[in-house]
């Protein structure tokens, strides 16, 4: 459960929770519209698979995700999000700079939030 108290991983959840709410009052802002939900995307998906991890199937706070995993979710949604969804509909449009950002999310995610739960000390980047 202490993965899903990491401050980032709460803090990407909030500015999603924003910008859908300043979306569907109409007041959408573009910088945090087009972007900064790209930013935090892999930082949120990467958590809750790390937490699914660790929950259901390894069952170990120390658990982290490889590189490898972390590429495979940057890939992953690169792929969908900015290739695939746009190819199939008009809703969504292809942008490079959204890669970009999963990238150096995924960078982010690997290097600060990626980190053993250790029981009964606080780790500034896990807790």
């Amino acid at each position: 459960m202490k993965t899903l108290l990491n401050k980032w991983f709460i803090g990407g959840c909030m500015i999603w929770l924003v910008v859908t709410i300043m979306r569907r009052t109409g007041h959408p802002s573009p910088v945090l519209n087009g972007y900064i939900n790209d930013l935090f995307a892999i930082p949120v998906i990467a958590n809750f698979g790390l937490w699914f991890q660790r929950v259901f199937v390894i069952r170990n706070n120390y658990y982290v995700l490889s590189p490898g995993q972390v590429i495979f979710i940057v890939v992953y949604v690169s792929v969908l999000f900015e290739m695939a969804l746009p190819y199939y509909s008009k809703i969504y449009t292809a942008d490079w700079i959204d890669v970009l950002l999963y990238v150096v999310g995924g960078i982010f995610f690997y290097k600060v939030i990626n980190r053993p739960i250790i029981a009964g000390t606080r780790q500034m980047n896990s807790e």
